[in-house]
């Protein structure tokens, strides 16, 4: 019987990855929001990628600039379809 070793990178290195293509993602939503001029979007964010993924006071600053977000957009649309399109699979109550 052959024993096979596979050697993984450790967690903290694939979840720091993980975090990473996460917030990617959603800076570049962000961006074209920018981009479109969304006044509720250059209104609220302003932590960047590297601040929401490597610090705890940014990730919670960006958790909160998305909820605000989703407030405002609720508030001058009355329906989350903007946000959900600039953000699909973020659910704003998470």
């Amino acid at each position: 019987m052959t024993v096979l070793i596979i050697r993984l990178p450790p967690t903290c290195i694939t979840d720091l990855a993980v975090d990473f293509a996460g917030h990617w993602r959603i800076s570049r939503a962000i961006d074209c929001a920018f981009a479109a001029e969304d006044p509720q979007a250059l209104a609220v964010f302003r932590t960047g990628a590297f601040a929401a993924t490597s610090t705890r006071r940014g990730r919670d600053a960006r958790g909160e600039e998305l909820a605000e977000y989703a407030r405002l957009v609720m508030a001058t649309d009355l329906s989350f379809y903007r946000y959900l399109r600039t953000f699909p699979g973020i659910d704003p109550q998470d």
